[in-house]
């Protein structure tokens, strides 16, 4: 049996540590991180955003799911969950845009696997393992012409005087169309109720060697196999790039009064042969 020691695990809300919409999971048989996909309505339940409602589902599943789940069995339980929540709850928006979405990063001991759905990151050993939503690397270059051409101050500002970030909103809702979607350029993988085809399922079967292991969200611009020069990076970026527009270009910035620009989360953890 693998061995697996945890060597660091981290959170921070980009408001509060409570309305943070990610979150760690460290149990016998999963590490991971998931991370609601940041609201883009005004709905709460119990208090909490869409992203939170989301990410705190998918994280009790972990938490009590047999070791021997399978990546395709978890998506299966992701969807009965969020289909038995629109049962019981008026969701006033519409779902495929608005509605509970988030994306993980999973370790499964049972199969000695790295499960990737959606931008969550993956560091094995130092190397990024990327999988990044099309889209939102257009948007960002084009909010990112937006603040430049509008000259505002490398500065955080409130969300309603980001130009930027309002010119790209109804386009990161219209891009919601290509989720899970297989057959074109700008399909992409997320947890939102709906299949998840073979082909995006993106899995890193490890071999019997020793490996270090970085998950983290994508609150994070650098995620390296410490977390001390992860959050480095990110100081840095918050620093002398505050929009997220020049150094670090992102579909959001820092708001004013915020700790950053995003919720981020980290864990780091060891496998060895058993």
């Amino acid at each position: 049996m693998v061995q697996v020691q945890v060597k660091e695990q981290f959170y921070q809300g980009k408001i509060s540590d409570e309305q943070c919409e990610d979150v760690i999971i460290n149990t016998s048989d999963f590490i991971g991180i998931v991370d609601g996909v940041t609201s883009k309505s005004t709905f709460r339940f119990n208090g909490q955003t869409s992203g939170k409602l989301a990410s705190t589902m998918i994280a009790s599943i972990l938490k009590n799911s047999a070791p021997e789940m399978t990546i395709n069995q978890f998506v299966a339980r992701v969807n009965s969950f969020f289909a038995q929540f629109y049962e019981q709850v008026d969701f006033p928006y519409d779902k495929a845009s608005q509605g509970l979405q988030a994306v993980t990063v999973v370790y499964s001991r049972h199969y000695h696997q790295l499960w990737q759905i959606g931008d969550a990151q993956i560091n094995l050993d130092g190397q990024m393992q990327p999988n990044t939503k099309p889209s939102d690397d257009v948007l960002a270059n084009f909010r990112s012409l937006i603040l430049k051409t509008s000259g505002l101050s490398n500065s955080a500002l409130e969300p309603q005087a980001d130009p930027g970030r309002q010119a790209i909103l109804p386009w990161l809702l219209k891009a919601t169309q290509f989720a899970n979607s297989a057959d074109n350029e700008w399909g992409y993988t997320v947890l939102n109720g709906d299949p998840i085809p073979d082909a995006l399922l993106k899995v890193i079967t490890l071999d019997d060697a020793p490996h270090e292991i970085a998950l983290a969200s994508d609150g994070y611009p650098e995620v390296t196999l410490e977390l001390a020069s992860t959050e480095a990076a990110l100081a840095t970026v918050l620093a002398n790039d505050p929009l997220c527009c020049q150094q670090y270009r992102s579909t959001k910035g820092l708001v004013v009064g915020n700790r950053s620009f995003d919720d981020r989360s980290y864990i780091r953890f060891e496998t060895t042969p058993g």
